[in-house]
């Protein structure tokens, strides 16, 4: 494999703590913290306990109407505020990517976003892992 060293590096920057000032913070409907996010392996055990509705919040949201003159634009403004922590982060672009696709495709259903988002979560955490598991 090229690149084994630097693969090894990547897979455990994916997973060491970042720090507290960079951790991902779901807030609950009182504005209160619900829970505070370090790492892929948090993120991935902590998902299934966040509420669909505040999950399908961070993943995948249109924000054009809020924010923007629709008149002056080509197309809908989205955000997801976990695909980014995760690029800038964790710096796991792929994964990035991947969760923001998905938003797109399955944003209508807060809870089966919420379910491809935790499978999709555990896929990547097993390619890490098997891109440094000896052959």
């Amino acid at each position: 494999m090229v690149g084994t060293d630097s693969a090894a590096s990547f897979v455990r920057d994916a997973f060491k703590k970042c720090s507290p000032e960079l951790a991902f913070r779901f807030f609950g409907s009182n504005g209160k913290v619900i829970a505070t996010i370090s790492n892929l392996s948090e993120l991935i055990s902590t998902l299934p306990e966040i509420p669909a509705t505040i999950a399908q919040f961070h993943i995948f949201r249109e924000t054009t109407q809020e924010l923007f003159d629709l008149k002056q634009l080509d197309g809908p403004v989205v955000r997801s505020d976990l695909a980014l922590w995760i690029n800038y982060v964790l710096g796991d672009v792929e994964l990035s990517r991947r969760v923001y696709e998905l938003g797109k495709t399955e944003s209508i259903n807060p809870e089966a976003l919420k379910q491809r988002v935790i499978e999709l979560l555990k896929q990547r955490e097993q390619e890490l892992i098997n891109l440094i598991r000896p052959s």
